[in-house]
């Protein structure tokens, strides 16, 4: 990660700050959360799917590297296991001059910005960028990330002709045999990242990412859609400390979206959410166990009612615990 510069209207220079994609996209989804990881990084929380998200989403990578046939991939590791930045930037440089046709992890730096494209693909007039999720629906989260990408790559002189999303496609039945050109859709998304560079002026944002991250001050930034949307914030329980527990966003079956508004009206507490928004039969259960502090609900008569109706050999298939975006069964999709 490259080095970003900036000085204060003294002329005294500021902490330098590291900037990439992923951070830009961070700062989009909540100023905050950059703040955070700065200042307070002991209070974040790992959401346990991340994990599993980040290594799907590499095996996706690597698939579609081969989308548009022979391609050049220029990752390289140092010996910790961390890409090798500088390593990487010139190895670009040396493909765009010998005209390499499709280049994987194709990595830039503009004054300390750095991102690395998926799929840098050359074009009658230009170069097209291709952003490769393992997602099976474009997302807004998806736009920012490519815009970002694209301001970047215009700053270092290069001419984007297109800009694309490669997603998983649901439709895709597997036979036996993996074909990518299957198993991925492609979208163009040049009108929405255009719409995008109207929404949110990058350099604007970027010059607020820095005011950001250089003050001392922590945010005043309360709970907003920014704490799920477009991912769960692992920092939900320190930004929430506020908040009794158990809260309005702990009902059963609430959408954070209903959960927020409540918020913001002041509602807070079980209690009041009673009076104040419109339940089922099952919250109004939970709410008067927490109220009457009653023991935790088990029906008994509907577990036996249940098992009753089933009969032996029984055969289990847990399908939760294995959810592969790229079928490894035959007869199976995404």
């Amino acid at each position: 990660i490259m080095l970003y510069y900036t000085y204060t209207y003294t002329k005294e220079k500021m902490q330098m700050l590291h900037f990439s994609k992923s951070k830009y996209c961070l700062h989009i989804q909540c100023p905050k959360i950059l703040w955070l990881k700065k200042y307070k990084p002991e209070a974040f929380v790992q959401d346990t799917s991340v994990e599993n998200r980040m290594t799907t989403g590499n095996v996706v990578g690597d698939l579609a590297m081969g989308l548009f046939g022979d391609y050049t991939e220029v990752t390289v590791l140092n010996k910790d296991g961390k890409p090798d930045i500088s390593a990487m930037i010139e190895k670009t440089k040396q493909c765009l001059l010998d005209g390499v046709e499709n280049i994987c992890e194709a990595s830039f730096n503009y004054n300390g910005l750095y991102c690395a494209v998926d799929i840098l693909r050359k074009e009658k007039d230009g170069y097209a960028i291709y952003e490769v999720k393992s997602s099976t629906e474009p997302k807004y989260i998806y736009i920012v990330d490519i815009s970002y990408q694209k301001y970047v790559l215009e700053k270092c002189g290069v001419k984007i002709t297109g800009t694309y999303v490669v997603n998983i496609d649901s439709d895709y039945l597997f036979d036996g045999t993996l074909d990518i050109q299957k198993l991925f859709k492609i979208t163009d998304v040049s009108a929405l990242v255009e719409e995008e560079y109207g929404i949110h002026h990058i350099e604007a944002e970027l010059d607020y990412a820095k005011r950001t991250l250089a003050c001392k001050d922590e945010p005043a930034l309360d709970l907003s859609v920014g704490c799920q949307n477009p991912y769960p914030c692992g920092f939900w329980k320190y930004c929430s400390r506020h908040i009794p527990a158990p809260s309005v966003f702990d009902i059963y079956r609430m959408s954070f979206t209903k959960a927020l508004e409540l918020y913001k009206q002041g509602i807070t507490d079980v209690k009041d959410v009673l009076t104040s928004a419109k339940l089922n039969a099952l919250q109004k259960q939970q709410i008067d166990y927490i109220l009457n502090d009653k023991p935790d609900h088990v029906d008994k008569d509907g577990i036996k009612n249940f098992l009753d109706g089933l009969s032996y050999p029984l055969y289990f298939l847990d399908f939760e615990t294995m959810q592969p975006v790229v079928p490894q069964f035959v007869g199976t999709r995404p």
